[in-house]
């Protein structure tokens, strides 16, 4: 009967301790360049989760997007398209479509139509 007494206590004591922890540690400041990445990454993974769904896409290359996500972060997909960006400014980062054919290009699947995300 102690034992379980001292079983809820310290289970108590650990449920209060957890949150205080998680908010002093969660309140990290993103830099400018790392927010940029995140929202790229966030719109990649919705690119590509349409594109797997849509019919004029081949499997082929609906396989090499999924894949790539695979085998790669996010991070690593959006920091490449973005240096693939910057190093082609003619290239509109606004429009999803073109967001889009970069990223493809990153994983390999090559020239595809773009996913309709306007």
């Amino acid at each position: 009967m102690m034992a379980i007494k001292q079983a809820i206590l310290c289970a108590a004591g650990l449920a209060l301790a957890v949150p205080a922890t998680a908010q002093t540690t969660a309140e990290t400041p993103f830099q400018e360049d790392e927010q940029e990445t995140m929202l790229r990454a966030a719109k990649i993974f919705g690119l590509f989760s349409q594109a797997v769904k849509q019919d004029d896409i081949p499997a082929e290359q609906k396989d090499a997007l999924v894949g790539c996500m695979y085998n790669n972060s996010l991070q690593t997909i959006s920091l490449a398209t973005g240096e693939l960006l910057a190093e082609n400014p003619q290239i509109d980062q606004s429009k999803p479509n073109n967001i889009f054919s970069v990223a493809a290009l990153v994983c390999g699947a090559g020239d595809q139509p773009a996913a309709s995300a306007e």
